[in-house]
Protein backbone atom coordinates (compact mmCIF):
# COMPACT_ATOMS: atom_id res chain seq x y z
CA UNK A 1 0.00 0.00 0.00
CA UNK A 2 1.51 3.22 -1.10
CA UNK A 3 2.26 5.58 1.70
CA UNK A 4 2.72 8.39 -0.45
CA UNK A 5 1.20 9.97 -3.49
CA UNK A 6 2.96 12.32 -5.98
CA UNK A 7 1.61 13.98 -9.22
CA UNK A 8 3.84 15.05 -11.74
CA UNK A 9 2.60 17.55 -14.67
CA UNK A 10 3.99 16.40 -17.58
CA UNK A 11 3.80 20.58 -19.02
CA UNK A 12 3.88 20.19 -22.95
CA UNK A 13 4.56 23.48 -24.08
CA UNK A 14 1.65 25.72 -24.63
CA UNK A 15 -0.99 22.75 -23.82
CA UNK A 16 -3.07 25.33 -20.95
CA UNK A 17 -0.29 23.58 -18.49
CA UNK A 18 0.29 27.05 -16.87
CA UNK A 19 -3.60 26.98 -15.90
CA UNK A 20 -3.00 23.55 -14.83
CA UNK A 21 -0.09 24.41 -12.97
CA UNK A 22 -2.10 27.38 -10.98
CA UNK A 23 -4.26 24.86 -10.18
CA UNK A 24 -2.15 22.73 -8.44
CA UNK A 25 -0.29 25.85 -6.72
CA UNK A 26 -3.47 26.32 -5.36
CA UNK A 27 -3.97 22.96 -4.00
CA UNK A 28 -0.77 21.85 -2.69
CA UNK A 29 0.87 25.47 -1.86
CA UNK A 30 4.85 25.08 -1.00
CA UNK A 31 4.52 21.59 -1.76
CA UNK A 32 3.77 22.26 -5.46
CA UNK A 33 7.34 22.37 -7.22
CA UNK A 34 7.40 24.11 -11.03
CA UNK A 35 10.85 22.26 -11.72
CA UNK A 36 12.39 24.49 -14.50
CA UNK A 37 16.37 22.91 -14.48
CA UNK A 38 16.08 21.36 -18.07
CA UNK A 39 19.63 20.13 -17.78
CA UNK A 40 18.69 18.25 -14.66
CA UNK A 41 15.53 16.52 -15.27
CA UNK A 42 16.57 15.42 -18.59
CA UNK A 43 19.10 12.88 -16.97
CA UNK A 44 15.80 10.95 -16.35
CA UNK A 45 14.53 8.78 -13.85
CA UNK A 46 17.65 8.60 -11.62
CA UNK A 47 17.66 12.41 -10.99
CA UNK A 48 13.94 12.44 -10.54
CA UNK A 49 14.30 9.66 -8.16
CA UNK A 50 16.61 11.07 -5.92
CA UNK A 51 15.24 14.48 -6.07
CA UNK A 52 11.64 13.34 -4.76
CA UNK A 53 12.97 11.11 -2.25
CA UNK A 54 15.34 14.17 -0.88
CA UNK A 55 12.06 16.28 -0.85
CA UNK A 56 9.60 14.16 0.88
CA UNK A 57 7.29 17.53 1.32
CA UNK A 58 6.52 17.56 -2.36
CA UNK A 59 2.74 16.33 -3.36
CA UNK A 60 3.13 17.75 -6.76
CA UNK A 61 5.56 18.46 -9.46
CA UNK A 62 5.63 19.65 -13.13
CA UNK A 63 8.20 19.96 -15.51
CA UNK A 64 8.42 20.97 -19.31
CA UNK A 65 10.88 18.79 -19.33
CA UNK A 66 9.47 15.53 -17.71
CA UNK A 67 11.78 12.10 -18.92
CA UNK A 68 10.49 8.82 -19.63
CA UNK A 69 10.35 6.10 -17.99
CA UNK A 70 9.21 7.33 -15.48
CA UNK A 71 11.00 6.15 -11.43
CA UNK A 72 9.77 3.93 -9.60
CA UNK A 73 9.75 4.42 -5.93
CA UNK A 74 9.13 2.45 -2.56
CA UNK A 75 5.92 3.00 -1.07
CA UNK A 76 5.26 5.98 -3.59
CA UNK A 77 2.45 6.16 -6.62
CA UNK A 78 3.54 8.62 -9.51
CA UNK A 79 0.69 9.78 -11.22
CA UNK A 80 1.31 11.46 -14.02
CA UNK A 81 -0.62 14.58 -16.02
CA UNK A 82 -0.72 14.97 -19.61
CA UNK A 83 -2.59 17.16 -21.91
CA UNK A 84 -3.28 16.94 -25.54
CA UNK A 85 -4.12 19.73 -28.55
CA UNK A 86 -5.01 19.89 -31.81
CA UNK A 87 -1.54 20.95 -33.78
CA UNK A 88 -2.51 23.32 -36.02
CA UNK A 89 -4.16 25.24 -32.68
CA UNK A 90 -1.20 24.68 -31.21
CA UNK A 91 1.12 26.15 -33.72
CA UNK A 92 -1.05 29.74 -33.80
CA UNK A 93 -1.08 29.72 -29.86
CA UNK A 94 2.95 29.07 -29.93
CA UNK A 95 3.36 31.59 -32.80
CA UNK A 96 1.04 34.50 -30.53
CA UNK A 97 3.26 33.44 -27.50
CA UNK A 98 6.52 34.21 -29.16
CA UNK A 99 5.49 37.31 -30.73
CA UNK A 100 4.42 38.87 -27.65
CA UNK A 101 8.40 37.91 -25.89
CA UNK A 102 8.85 41.51 -26.47
CA UNK A 103 12.39 41.07 -24.45
CA UNK A 104 13.39 37.57 -25.44
CA UNK A 105 16.04 36.86 -27.81
CA UNK A 106 15.77 33.25 -28.68
CA UNK A 107 15.21 32.37 -32.39
CA UNK A 108 11.69 31.92 -32.13
CA UNK A 109 10.66 34.97 -30.61
CA UNK A 110 12.56 36.83 -33.05
CA UNK A 111 10.93 35.22 -35.97
CA UNK A 112 7.85 35.49 -34.49
CA UNK A 113 8.12 39.40 -34.01
CA UNK A 114 9.09 39.64 -37.45
CA UNK A 115 7.32 37.31 -38.90
CA UNK A 116 3.82 36.93 -40.46
CA UNK A 117 2.43 33.20 -39.27
CA UNK A 118 2.77 31.68 -42.42
CA UNK A 119 6.41 33.14 -42.35
CA UNK A 120 6.95 31.57 -39.37
CA UNK A 121 5.22 28.42 -40.14
CA UNK A 122 7.58 27.52 -43.48
CA UNK A 123 10.99 28.85 -40.88
CA UNK A 124 9.49 26.55 -38.27
CA UNK A 125 9.31 23.67 -40.89
CA UNK A 126 12.96 23.76 -41.13
CA UNK A 127 14.86 21.08 -39.43
CA UNK A 128 17.55 23.70 -37.71
CA UNK A 129 14.43 25.49 -36.27
CA UNK A 130 13.63 23.05 -33.72
CA UNK A 131 10.20 20.85 -33.83
CA UNK A 132 8.27 22.90 -31.74
CA UNK A 133 5.54 22.88 -34.14
CA UNK A 134 6.44 19.28 -35.76
CA UNK A 135 5.08 16.30 -34.30
CA UNK A 136 5.77 17.72 -30.91
CA UNK A 137 3.24 15.96 -28.82
CA UNK A 138 4.74 12.67 -30.38
CA UNK A 139 7.66 13.40 -30.19
CA UNK A 140 7.48 14.04 -26.26
CA UNK A 141 4.83 11.30 -25.61
CA UNK A 142 5.88 8.28 -27.86
CA UNK A 143 9.47 9.05 -27.36
CA UNK A 144 9.74 9.23 -31.58
CA UNK A 145 12.26 11.96 -32.87
CA UNK A 146 13.48 10.34 -35.99
CA UNK A 147 10.60 11.26 -38.53
CA UNK A 148 12.71 9.87 -41.42
CA UNK A 149 12.83 6.13 -40.29
CA UNK A 150 8.90 6.08 -40.17
CA UNK A 151 6.92 4.03 -37.89
CA UNK A 152 4.56 1.41 -39.58
CA UNK A 153 0.71 3.40 -38.91
CA UNK A 154 -0.56 -0.04 -37.11
CA UNK A 155 2.82 0.06 -35.06
CA UNK A 156 2.34 3.91 -34.27
CA UNK A 157 -1.07 3.22 -33.36
CA UNK A 158 -0.51 0.39 -30.75
CA UNK A 159 2.23 3.07 -29.58
CA UNK A 160 -0.02 5.48 -29.31
CA UNK A 161 -2.51 3.27 -27.47
CA UNK A 162 -0.83 1.87 -25.04
CA UNK A 163 0.38 5.93 -24.34
CA UNK A 164 -3.26 7.15 -23.93
CA UNK A 165 -4.10 3.95 -21.89
CA UNK A 166 -1.03 4.71 -19.55
CA UNK A 167 -1.29 8.00 -18.51
CA UNK A 168 -3.14 8.21 -15.04
CA UNK A 169 -4.61 11.40 -16.17
CA UNK A 170 -5.06 12.41 -19.26
CA UNK A 171 -6.90 15.53 -21.00
CA UNK A 172 -7.68 17.54 -23.75
CA UNK A 173 -6.84 21.50 -24.03
CA UNK A 174 -10.18 22.06 -26.11
CA UNK A 175 -11.88 20.02 -23.51
CA UNK A 176 -10.78 21.47 -20.62
CA UNK A 177 -13.10 21.47 -17.60
CA UNK A 178 -14.16 18.03 -18.83
CA UNK A 179 -10.56 16.87 -18.35
CA UNK A 180 -10.34 18.76 -14.92
CA UNK A 181 -13.28 17.04 -13.72
CA UNK A 182 -11.28 13.55 -14.95
CA UNK A 183 -8.85 14.69 -13.10
CA UNK A 184 -10.46 15.41 -9.91
CA UNK A 185 -12.12 12.08 -10.01
CA UNK A 186 -8.35 10.03 -10.33
CA UNK A 187 -7.17 12.17 -7.38
CA UNK A 188 -10.14 12.36 -5.17
CA UNK A 189 -9.60 8.71 -2.92
CA UNK A 190 -6.27 10.39 -2.52
CA UNK A 191 -6.46 14.12 -1.82
CA UNK A 192 -10.54 14.13 -1.08
CA UNK A 193 -10.55 18.02 -0.93
CA UNK A 194 -8.78 18.11 -4.47
CA UNK A 195 -10.08 21.28 -5.96
CA UNK A 196 -8.74 22.04 -9.86
CA UNK A 197 -11.08 25.12 -10.63
CA UNK A 198 -9.04 27.73 -12.27
CA UNK A 199 -8.74 31.19 -13.56
CA UNK A 200 -7.31 31.10 -16.94
CA UNK A 201 -3.40 31.60 -17.16
CA UNK A 202 -0.73 32.73 -20.20
CA UNK A 203 -3.49 32.71 -23.03
CA UNK A 204 -2.67 33.65 -26.43
CA UNK A 205 -5.42 36.46 -27.01
CA UNK A 206 -7.49 34.50 -29.01
CA UNK A 207 -11.24 35.35 -29.17
CA UNK A 208 -13.71 32.59 -27.91
CA UNK A 209 -15.19 31.27 -30.79
CA UNK A 210 -16.42 28.40 -32.36
CA UNK A 211 -13.67 25.63 -33.35
CA UNK A 212 -15.05 25.46 -36.90
CA UNK A 213 -14.61 29.29 -37.81
CA UNK A 214 -11.62 29.86 -35.47
CA UNK A 215 -9.89 27.01 -38.01
CA UNK A 216 -11.56 28.25 -40.63
CA UNK A 217 -9.72 32.04 -39.75
CA UNK A 218 -6.89 30.38 -39.16
CA UNK A 219 -6.67 28.00 -42.94
CA UNK A 220 -7.46 31.47 -44.01
CA UNK A 221 -4.65 33.54 -42.45
CA UNK A 222 -1.54 30.99 -43.63
CA UNK A 223 -2.79 30.22 -47.17
CA UNK A 224 -3.59 26.86 -48.58
CA UNK A 225 0.30 25.77 -49.26
CA UNK A 226 1.13 26.57 -45.94
CA UNK A 227 -1.71 25.29 -44.15
CA UNK A 228 -1.04 21.74 -45.74
CA UNK A 229 2.78 22.16 -45.25
CA UNK A 230 1.82 22.35 -41.51
CA UNK A 231 -0.61 19.58 -41.87
CA UNK A 232 1.84 17.22 -43.38
CA UNK A 233 4.15 17.79 -40.99
CA UNK A 234 1.82 17.22 -37.79
CA UNK A 235 0.65 13.86 -39.33
CA UNK A 236 1.63 12.20 -36.37
CA UNK A 237 -0.04 14.69 -33.93
CA UNK A 238 -3.55 14.07 -35.53
CA UNK A 239 -3.43 10.37 -35.21
CA UNK A 240 -1.90 10.70 -31.91
CA UNK A 241 -5.18 12.89 -30.87
CA UNK A 242 -7.51 10.96 -32.68
CA UNK A 243 -6.34 7.93 -30.18
CA UNK A 244 -6.71 10.10 -27.21
CA UNK A 245 -9.64 11.15 -27.88
CA UNK A 246 -11.30 7.82 -28.24
CA UNK A 247 -9.68 6.60 -24.66
CA UNK A 248 -11.02 10.25 -23.38
CA UNK A 249 -14.16 9.71 -23.95
CA UNK A 250 -13.80 6.31 -22.24
CA UNK A 251 -12.91 7.69 -19.20
CA UNK A 252 -15.65 10.32 -19.57
CA UNK A 253 -18.65 8.25 -19.78
CA UNK A 254 -17.41 6.28 -16.90
CA UNK A 255 -17.61 9.23 -14.38
CA UNK A 256 -21.03 9.46 -12.55
CA UNK A 257 -23.46 12.04 -12.63
CA UNK A 258 -20.96 13.99 -14.76
CA UNK A 259 -23.45 16.82 -16.02
CA UNK A 260 -23.79 17.97 -12.25
CA UNK A 261 -20.10 17.32 -11.44
CA UNK A 262 -19.23 19.32 -14.55
CA UNK A 263 -21.55 22.13 -13.94
CA UNK A 264 -20.41 22.43 -10.18
CA UNK A 265 -16.73 22.63 -11.78
CA UNK A 266 -17.20 25.76 -13.60
CA UNK A 267 -19.23 27.51 -11.02
CA UNK A 268 -16.18 26.78 -8.93
CA UNK A 269 -14.11 28.68 -11.72
CA UNK A 270 -17.15 31.52 -12.44
CA UNK A 271 -15.98 32.20 -8.23
CA UNK A 272 -12.24 32.59 -9.26
CA UNK A 273 -13.08 34.84 -11.57
CA UNK A 274 -15.63 36.84 -9.34
CA UNK A 275 -13.37 37.04 -6.56
CA UNK A 276 -11.00 38.19 -9.25
CA UNK A 277 -13.03 41.44 -9.97
CA UNK A 278 -14.19 42.06 -6.64
CA UNK A 279 -17.57 41.05 -6.64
Amino acid sequence: MPSRTVILHNHFFKNAGTTIDWALKKNFGESFVDHRDHVQMEQGHVYLSNYLEHNPYIKALSSHHLAHPLPILPRTDLLQIIMVRHPIERAVSVYRFERKQQQSISKGALHARNSSLPEYIIWRMRSDAGPVIRNFQTRRALRIHDFSAEVPLADFLQLATQFARSVDMLGLVDRFDESMVLFEERLAAVFPSIDLSYRIQNTSGEMPDRPELRFQRWEAEMGEAVHRLLLENNLRDLQLLDVVKEEFETRLSLVPRLSDKLMNFRNRCVGHLQRLQGT
